[in-house]
């Protein structure tokens, strides 16, 4: 039920303003992703680690739809409601070990992904933080809320500070 809930978060910062766009918007690139992390984040929830197995005869029809979308979220990550990708022809990779707070926005062509020896808990992001065009986060880290990180930034390193903007590679505080 909570997945439903964080959906429409989703849906109502992807209308925006122009609620009359939910005529159309369903078709969308943008859609189709978030609407097929959050029904498969829902079924992992339900059937825990039993779903790895019980996805297998779905995952031709998964990979058709992450094709169209170019959004691969895996369902272990835990991302609260109000998620908004701008321009998912870039692309949108996103790991099953990161936790992301509310409002995340993706610009495009972002990737959030981990290295080996990240550990469940430790690939934390805040709320309301924004990622650039092709910015780049590999965990474990831990960002705070309200940050902005640049186009082509690659964050390696904690950021617990407050509405801080990281910019270059590696990404540092301005």
């Amino acid at each position: 039920m909570t997945q439903l809930k964080y959906f429409f978060s989703d849906i109502n910062r992807v209308l925006g303003k122009r609620k009359a766009r939910i005529i159309h918007i369903w078709m969308s690139r943008i859609f189709v992703g978030i609407f097929l992390y959050r029904f498969e984040r829902s079924l992992f929830l339900i059937f825990n680690n039993i779903y790895g197995v019980l996805r297998i005869p779905l995952i031709p029809l998964f990979y058709l739809l992450q094709a169209y979308s170019n959004i691969d979220i895996h369902y272990k990550a835990n991302i609260k409601g109000g998620l908004l990708v701008l321009h998912p022809s870039l692309g949108i990779v996103i790991s099953g070990q990161v936790s992301i707070g509310k409002n995340l926005t993706l610009t495009g062509g972002n990737l959030i992904g981990s290295k080996v020896n990240c550990e469940k808990g430790s690939f934390v992001i805040g709320d309301n933080c924004t990622f650039g065009g092709n910015a780049t986060l590999i965990g474990p880290l831990v960002l705070s809320d309200n940050i902005s990180v640049g186009a082509s930034a690659c964050v390696v390193n904690n950021c617990l500070q407050k509405n801080s903007i990281l910019v270059g590679v590696p990404a540092k505080e301005v």
